[in-house]
C-alpha cells in the first residue's frame, strides 16, 4: 500500500482548480444568457463531475488504499485531462464561460485545440472523469463517469444548437471539425 495515488490525485485536482491570474489584467464586460433549462443542465453537469471527484478518494480509502501499477494509466489520463482542460480554456480566452450559450458578444474560436475539435474541453473533462477513478482504483465510481458521459453528450447537442443560432459561421466550422474524437465523433 502507498499513498502515491492520493498524492497524484490531489496534485491533479489542485492543478485543475487553483488559478493564478494577474490582478492588473482586466476582463471585458460579458453578457451571459441562460434559460432555466440550460441552468439546470449546467448544474447537473457540474454536480455529477464534482460528485465523482469526491467519490473516487472516498472509495479509495474504503477499499484499503490500493496502489498498483495499473493505476499509473489513471494518473496519466487524469493528468492529460487537466492539461487539456487548461489548454482549451486558454484558447477560449474571454469566451470561456460556464453556461450553454456563448458569452456576448459571441465569437467563434478556431485556434488551438478548437481547430480540429469543437469540444476539446469536454473531451478533457471526460478524461478526468475516467482518470480519477482509474487512478484511485475506484471501480464503483465509474458509474458516475458513465452518467457524466451521458450528460456531456446531451450538453454538446444543446450547446451546438445554441452556437449555430448565434454564430452564422458555426455550421461551416462544424462541417470541418469533429465533436470530441477526430474522424470518429
Amino acid at each position: 500500500m502507498g499513498f502515491w495515488p492520493l498524492a497524484a490525485y490531489l496534485a491533479g485536482v489542485m492543478a485543475l482548480f487553483v488559478r493564478f491570474e494577474d490582478p492588473a489584467a482586466r476582463r471585458g464586460h460579458r453578457q451571459l444568457v441562460a434559460s432555466d433549462a440550460d441552468l439546470a443542465m449546467v448544474k447537473r453537469h457540474h454536480a455529477v463531475f464534482y460528485a465523482l471527484l469526491m467519490a473516487a478518494p472516498i472509495e479509495w480509502v474504503f477499499r484499503g488504499r490500493p496502489a498498483g501499477a495499473m493505476q499509473i494509466l489513471g494518473a496519466l489520463l487524469l493528468g492529460a485531462g487537466v492539461a487539456g482542460y487548461l489548454h482549451a480554456g486558454r484558447a477560449l480566452g474571454n469566451q470561456l464561460g460556464p453556461l450553454i450559450a456563448p458569452a456576448e458578444p459571441a465569437v467563434l474560436i478556431e485556434r488551438g485545440p478548437y481547430g480540429r475539435l469543437r469540444h476539446p474541453m469536454y473531451l478533457a473533462e471526460l478524461a478526468m472523469a475516467f482518470g480519477a477513478p482509474a487512478l484511485l482504483a475506484a471501480s464503483w465510481t465509474f458509474f458516475l463517469s458513465g452518467l457524466f458521459t451521458v450528460l456531456v453528450i446531451q450538453r454538446i447537442g444543446v450547446e451546438e444548437r445554441a452556437l449555430a443560432e448565434r454564430l452564422s459561421d458555426y455550421p461551416a466550422y462544424a462541417a470541418r471539425t469533429s465533436r470530441l474524437i477526430p474522424h470518429v465523433y
